[in-house]
This record gives C-alpha cells, sequence and structure tokens, in this order.
C-alpha cells in the first residue's frame, strides 16, 4: 500500500512539473517597444536582460539634433518573460531610463510604449 502511495506521488510530481515547464514557456512572447523620441538622431543599439529588466538600448551624439518628435518600433529577436520593460537612451554620454508601459498583449507579442516627452 505505501509502494501504491508512492508512485501515485512520484507521477503526481511528474505531471506537475510538465505542466510548470510547459506553462513557463508560453508566457514568453516577442517584446515590442514603441519608443518616442523628443528629439531626432538616436540610434537603436540592441536590447539586453538585465536580471529580469528588459532593456532597449539607443544613444545619440552630436551637438545638434532634429527638435522633431519620432516614434519608432523595435522588437526582440526572441521570446522572453521580462517583469519590466526599460528604455535607455545615451546622448553624448548623459543616460536617462524610462520605464516602458504594456499598451496591448497580442497572441504571441507584447507591445510597451515608451516616452522622452
Amino acid at each position: 500500500m505505501k509502494r501504491v502511495f508512492a508512485v501515485l506521488a512520484l507521477i503526481l510530481l511528474a505531471v506537475a512539473g510538465g505542466i510548470y515547464a510547459l506553462g513557463s514557456t508560453e508566457s514568453d512572447k516577442y517584446i515590442t517597444l514603441r519608443a518616442t523620441f523628443r528629439m531626432g538622431g538616436a540610434v537603436y543599439k540592441g536590447y539586453q536582460l538585465e536580471g529580469d529588466t528588459l532593456v532597449f538600448k539607443f544613444e545619440r551624439n552630436g551637438d545638434f539634433f532634429t527638435q522633431a518628435m519620432e516614434v519608432k518600433e523595435f522588437t526582440t529577436d526572441e521570446k522572453l518573460s521580462p517583469k519590466k520593460v526599460v528604455m535607455e537612451v545615451s546622448t553624448n554620454g548623459e543616460i536617462r531610463r524610462y520605464e516602458a508601459k504594456l499598451v496591448k498583449e497580442e497572441e504571441d507579442r507584447l507591445i510597451y510604449g515608451a516616452s522622452e516627452l
């Protein structure tokens, strides 16, 4: 009788582990950032994970930038599940970070928006 309970317990643990593993991979999605810039010249440098934070990086160099609002979209090339999304803009070495907010959720993609305004 004890063996039956032990076998049932092992089966239940295996099933629970399988459900957890499937659920955690299904929650991964492509992440899109809709970035709004207060001036032109921002060049996309890629993204990186810093712990559970996804950071989209941009850089501006120079003395003069157009004073026109720009909106650009960038999407990860892999599925991720960050807890937080951030836009980082470096202007001539001065780094500023802007927290992105979830705008829309699609089947395999989460769309976030961040703004320098």
